[in-house]
């Protein structure tokens, strides 16, 4: 038995003892906090959702695109806050940056039951954006800074798939709020998830002020021995930039990796947006399926993504690259893309369906495409928090008004310029794959990207401003630079 649970453990964290040690703990501290946040994330955003289409709409007032006008401004803040909040990450300790903006998150969904217009909703997203910014894109920068190359993405994929189970459970809660509490206490049951959801993070964000260790160069991590901080910095290697000097703002703006990155991730966001938006439930209500299966059957796509999502992570840390697993992601944009396209609105629900769950695979760029910017940009620690915030921004700074020329409420059920619109996008990931690809090669060839690994043997004394080789995964190795 004991044998069969070292090779379990030596599967799931590495046949390095010390290693092993260090992974265990933070899988079950580090890893758990932010794979819960974000589950509460989906949750909430899951909620307007399915309150929309479950009553809030007419309680409300909603007209025209006032739903539209919700999310955009939920979006608009959110992007604004994410440079700024990464940012923040490496001058302050990330605990209280994170349970601040927890808590206060938890206040404005609990204030969100009590609101009786539209505009009122539309306003607590705003301002719910600006705390919420932090969640993802800090998140990220945080696990990149714990976990090697060939860790990290599985971890992200974990992360993500919590999120996507927080989207599936608010559709299943919403659903059956509406035959379980629907009326209790004088409350429809659209207004009884925002409580649920507000009381849920309480408890989370206690959980954080216990466990979040910071960053490893803080040291404050209390269930990690001095022998294990220390492993900590050591296994991920030196950035060759660690701080803030007047050169940030240069390294940041020539850095191919600030615009390729988020480029690609846009594209991305944008060919998905026929998940998002409530697309498919508009779509089965004009088809004549009921409330209930309009909240239940969207959740395929959240299950078909934490499928997708998973494999493609793994694949990438155990070949240790990932430009093969974002080629594949590039053709089921195409192909899941023409499907919506090709038929016709009216006919053949199967194509429908199939069309949906099968894209909802490609939401695994959220892993895997963050793992891939935090490898390119290890080298350089405000490179990759300004990076990872931008991501995100840049993002945002299109799907904040994407949705409301190709995906509008008032175009329901026949969304095809949308669909055209993603086919187009999603195809444009597949040269910039390559392009990505090249340079990282390139650059990693020259040692300019890659942390550098301490060697501990003699002939490591005598470079001087040599820098690291990179090794097979693409990390730079056995000399320390000067630079540093």
């Amino acid at each position: 038995m004991a044998s069969l649970g070292t090779k379990i453990a030596v599967w799931l964290w590495g046949a390095d003892v010390d290693g092993r040690r260090l992974l265990t703990r933070l899988d079950f501290t580090l890893l758990p906090y932010f794979s819960l946040i974000w589950f509460l994330f989906g949750v909430t955003r899951a909620s307007y959702s399915s309150a929309y289409i479950s009553g809030m709409q007419e309680a409300l007032h909603f007209e025209g695109k006032d739903y539209n006008y919700m999310n955009t401004a939920y979006l608009v803040v959110y992007a604004v806050c994410q440079m700024p909040g990464t940012s923040l990450l490496t001058i302050a300790r990330p605990k209280y940056v994170f349970v601040a903006a927890n808590v206060t998150w938890s206040v404005l969904t609990l204030i969100t039951y009590k609101t009786n217009r539209a505009w009122q909703v539309i306003l607590l997203n705003a301002i719910e954006g600006g705390f919420s910014a932090i969640a993802y894109v800090g998140a990220q920068f945080i696990l990149a800074s714990w976990y090697k190359n060939s860790e990290l993405g599985t971890r992200a994929a974990v992360f993500c798939v919590f999120g996507q189970f927080g989207s599936m459970a608010g559709g299943w809660i919403q659903a059956g709020l509406l035959t379980t509490l629907a009326g209790k206490d004088g409350l429809p049951a659209w207004k009884w998830i925002f409580i649920i959801v507000s009381v849920m993070t309480i408890p989370v964000a206690l959980f954080g002020w216990i466990f979040i260790p910071d960053l490893p160069a803080h040291r404050t991590a209390w269930y990690l021995t001095e022998e294990q901080k220390d492993h900590a910095i050591r296994r991920l290697g030196v950035g060759r930039r660690e701080k803030w000097d007047s050169t940030v703002f240069k390294r940041v703006l020539l850095s191919w990796q600030f615009y390729l990155l988020p480029l690609i991730f846009m594209l991305y966001s944008l060919c998905v947006q026929m998940l998002q938006n409530n697309v498919m439930a508009l779509w089965m209500a004009s088809r004549g399926y009921t409330t209930v299966q309009q909240n239940n059957y969207p959740t395929g796509i959240y299950a078909t993504a934490i499928v997708g999502t998973v494999f493609y992570a793994v694949i990438s840390d155990k070949i240790k690259s990932r430009w093969e697993v974002s080629i594949a992601i590039g053709v089921t944009f195409i192909i899941g893309s023409a499907i919506l396209v090709g038929v016709d609105t009216d006919s053949s629900d199967a194509a429908h369906f199939f069309a949906f769950y099968l894209l909802g695979t490609t939401f695994a760029p959220q892993a895997v495409w963050y793992s891939w910017m935090a490898d390119v940009t290890s080298h350089d620690l405000q490179l990759r928090a300004i990076t990872t915030g931008f991501m995100n921004s840049f993002d945002f700074a299109f799907v904040t008004w994407w949705p409301l020329i190709f995906y509008p409420v008032t175009d329901a059920p026949n969304y095809e310029k949308g669909y055209i619109a993603s086919l187009v996008t999603g195809a444009l990931t597949l040269p910039l794959v390559w392009v990505i690809t090249y340079l990282q090669r390139r650059d990693t060839v020259r040692g300019v990207i890659g942390r550098i690994i301490e060697d501990d043997s003699s002939d490591s004394t005598q470079g001087d401003g040599v820098s690291g080789k990179p090794n097979d995964a693409g990390e730079a190795v056995n000399v320390r630079s000067t630079e540093v």
